[in-house]
C-alpha cells in the first residue's frame, strides 16, 4: 500500500542532507572528543584503556549505517512510498533512543516531522501499511540498528554510564 505524494518533497532536502552528513561524521567526532579528553592519539590504546570509552565509540558507528538507511528511505519517498520512509525514521527514532543520543534523536524527529507535514501519514500508520508488505524484508536494516542499539545500551549500563 503506497501513498501518493502530492507536495514538492525536494524543498526539504537540505534538511536530510544535513542529518546524513551529521550522522556520517559521528565516528570522527566521537574520536577527536575521545583522543582530546584522553591526551592520546593512539586509537588502540585509547579503547584498551576503558571499556566506556570503547562504547562510546561503538555507538557512535551506528551514524554512517543510519545515514544511509536514510538516503535509502529517501529515495523510496522520491518514489512515491511514504509509508516506507516513515517506517524507517519510526526505527530510526526507536535505534537512537537506544543508543541515546539527542542530537541525533532529535533530529529523526525533526526529519519525521517534515514527512508527516508533508505526507499526513503518521508513524504508526506507516508501520501498519507495512506490515502487511514485506514488513521485515524492507526494514531489516533498521533491526540490525536496533539490535545494535540494545546491544550497546545494555553494555553501557552494565559499565554505569
Amino acid at each position: 500500500m503506497t501513498k501518493t505524494v502530492t507536495t514538492d518533497y525536494h524543498k526539504h532536502d537540505r534538511w536530510f542532507s544535513i542529518a546524513k552528513i551529521l550522522l556520517v561524521l559521528a565516528p570522527f567526532v566521537a574520536l577527536a572528543y575521545l583522543q582530546a579528553s584522553a591526551g592520546t592519539s593512539d586509537l588502540s590504546l585509547l579503547l584498551q584503556q576503558d571499556p566506556k570509552i570503547t562504547v562510546t565509540f561503538l555507538a557512535s558507528m551506528a551514524g554512517p549505517f543510519t545515514a544511509y538507511l536514510l538516503g535509502f528511505a529517501q529515495k523510496h519517498l522520491y518514489e512515491g512510498d511514504v509509508a516506507y520512509m516513515m517506517a524507517h525514521l519510526s526505527l530510526l527514532f526507536v535505534t537512537e533512543l537506544l543508543l541515546r543520543n539527542m542530537v541525533y534523536l532529535i533530529t529523526i524527529v525533526y526529519l519525521m516531522y517534515l514527512v508527516y507535514r508533508m505526507t499526513g501519514m503518521s508513524p504508526l500508520a506507516s508501520l501498519r501499511a507495512k506490515w502487511g508488505d514485506h514488513f521485515f524484508r524492507d526494514l531489516s536494516g533498521c533491526f540490525v540498528l536496533i539490535v545494535f542499539g540494545a546491544f550497546c545500551l545494555f553494555v553501557s549500563l552494565r559499565l554505569g554510564m
